[in-house]
């Protein structure tokens, strides 16, 4: 007979086994996965890793590293907080215009600062007559009689009844005909001289005063004519109207030069000085610009707007240019030479500027630069940290800023930039990237 077999120890026997199978599967994973990082570019083993303080860049094409910058010689102390916070990088070509980086060329060139503002079309004040009459009457014919009418030197303006106009030119006669007749009188003489002195007072013209003493007979009504060639501003005189000495009876002004009255802000002024040129817009003539210049700049500014007006003369011969017109106002003020560099290169932190350099083909190295807080179109001025005919990145520059502060600190992306989405290509560029320690 038979003895009975014992099953009880099967499950343990089972469970034994499957658990040396399991380790074994891991075991040999973990040291596949671990030769194969030791086989990717820029990963070195501890035995190849290079001494303190040297920077090792891998040899591998189209890959991308990062290396601690070092300079040669002495360090100034913004080299050295940048080394402190940023190390550089190297992309292959291939990744880099992919990644959308674009180079310009930093150059020497001229320093044009060029102030933006507006302005409002205004009559030149030297060339604006207003017309009064010496003496009190009442109009009789308005010969101008609507504003904006063209009018040359001496036009007739108006006519008046003058009872003070007719007096003097009958003393006038008077001191005439007695001259005449008592040359030796130099009474006479005198009475003579101070009726026609009354008479130049009231502005009369030359023509009227010979042809009143060729007649003798004094004119009823007084013409006012225009003291200049222009046009006519205003007008307040009507016929039949009782007007004084005080009446403003017209305003003229020759527009054949006009001012535009601009506003500029108080920390401008240091970029405005007489004689400035100034192009003029206007939206009436949208494909013109008004050559101009600066004649004048107030010696008094707005408290609450923090702005001062400055003046600039156009010349307007055919009229085109309207009084009360808007302007755009664009003044030049030339500050000679320098080195610049277009704004989109300079990643400004607050704390301190930086560009990232292009050495060679795939060399990005951060350099801490000094510019000017003034703006030249949209180019700043290089006041140290760069020189003529240096590359530097203007597009995708904050995208290697960021990977330089991660290498700087001791970290850095992963293969691929730490995840980010590279869109189509991101499985070839993840095989282009390696790691420099």
């Amino acid at each position: 007979m038979m003895a009975k077999q014992d099953y009880s120890r099967v499950p343990l026997v089972l469970f034994a086994l499957i658990v040396v199978g399991a380790g074994g599967w891991f075991g040999g994973v973990w040291f596949a996965n671990r030769s194969a990082m030791e086989n990717m570019p820029g990963m070195t083993s501890a035995k190849s890793m290079d001494m303190p303080g040297m920077s090792h860049e891998s040899k591998t094409s189209g890959e991308m590293t990062s290396e601690t910058m070092s300079g040669k010689g002495e360090s100034t102390d913004a080299d050295k907080e940048t080394q402190s916070t940023h190390a550089a990088v190297m992309i292959d070509p291939a990744l880099a215009k992919r990644l959308g980086v674009t180079v310009g060329i930093v150059e020497s060139g001229p320093l044009n600062m060029n102030i933006q503002t507006v302005g409002i079309v205004q009559p030149d004040e030297t060339r604006v007559n207003d017309v009064y009459l010496k003496t009190d009457g009442w109009v009789k014919d308005v010969f101008v009689d609507f504003t904006g009418k063209r009018i040359e030197k001496d036009s007739k303006l108006l006519s008046i009844y003058s009872p003070d106009f007719v007096s003097i030119q009958e003393e006038f006669i008077s001191a005439r005909e007695f001259a005449s007749a008592n040359r030796r009188s130099q009474l006479e003489s005198s009475l003579q001289a101070s009726a026609l002195e009354k008479l130049r007072l009231l502005d009369i013209p030359e023509d009227e005063i010979q042809r009143l003493e060729q007649t003798g007979k004094p004119a009823k009504y007084l013409t006012l004519r225009s003291p200049l060639s222009g046009t006519v501003l205003e007008k307040n005189a009507f016929p039949g109207q009782r007007i004084t000495s005080a009446n403003m009876l017209y305003v003229v002004a020759d527009l054949s030069k006009v001012w535009v009255q601009a506003k500029v802000y108080e920390y401008e002024l240091t970029h405005v000085e007489l004689g400035q040129p100034a192009i003029v817009h206007i939206s009436a003539f949208p494909n013109e610009a008004f050559e101009g210049k600066v004649i004048f700049v107030q010696p008094s500014l707005d408290e609450s707007s923090r702005t001062t007006d400055v003046r600039v003369e156009l010349s307007n011969q055919d009229g085109r240019i309207k009084i009360g017109m808007f302007a755009d106002v664009e003044i030049k003020h030339d500050m000679g030479t320098g080195l610049l560099v277009e704004s989109a290169a300079v990643i400004r932190s607050g704390e301190k500027d930086i560009v990232f350099r292009v050495k060679g083909d795939k060399h990005y190295e951060p350099v801490a630069v000094h510019i000017s807080p003034l703006k030249f179109g949209n180019r700043f001025q290089v006041l140290d940290g760069l020189a003529a005919g240096d590359k530097v990145v203007t597009s995708a520059n904050f995208l290697l800023d960021s990977e330089s502060r991660l290498r700087a600190g001791g970290g850095g992306a992963m293969p691929g930039m730490g995840g980010m989405d590279m869109g189509s290509g991101a499985k070839g560029d993840k095989e282009m990237i390696g790691h420099a320690h």
